[in-house]
């Protein structure tokens, strides 16, 4: 019984869509397969030495001395004042402004208070 209705499934003709669907099902599952097969452990670097942590360090240390540097040269060949630009300037009379209340409502979108 079970030939007979394997022999009918494979006589039967398939949309084009139900051709693209299987087609896309079976790559699908040989991207699956492959994936299992490829899978594998990864180990990863090596724990970094002190040389190298050292070296890091130093690279960092030097950096902010030269920038301190630089800022050093530049300030000692300028004539006038800079606005520091590394601070945010506030308005000392925004807290008449600024309402500590929530200017939302929370049970806006609350469809058990809603109901």
């Amino acid at each position: 019984m079970q030939h007979g209705a394997l022999a009918v499934l494979k006589n039967v003709k398939m949309s084009a869509e139900e051709t693209n669907f299987l087609m896309e099902y079976r790559r699908l599952e040989d991207l699956e397969r492959e994936k299992g097969i490829k899978f594998f452990q990864c180990v990863g670097d090596e724990p970094h030495t002190q040389e190298f942590v050292d070296g890091i360090t130093t690279t960092r240390a030097d950096l902010i001395t030269r920038k301190e540097c630089q800022m050093r040269e530049k300030d000692q060949h300028r004539f006038k004042t800079e606005v520091d630009s590394d601070k945010v300037v506030v308005d000392i009379n925004t807290s008449n402004v600024i309402v500590a209340k929530p200017k939302w409502d929370k049970f806006k979108n609350d469809h058990f208070f809603m109901r």
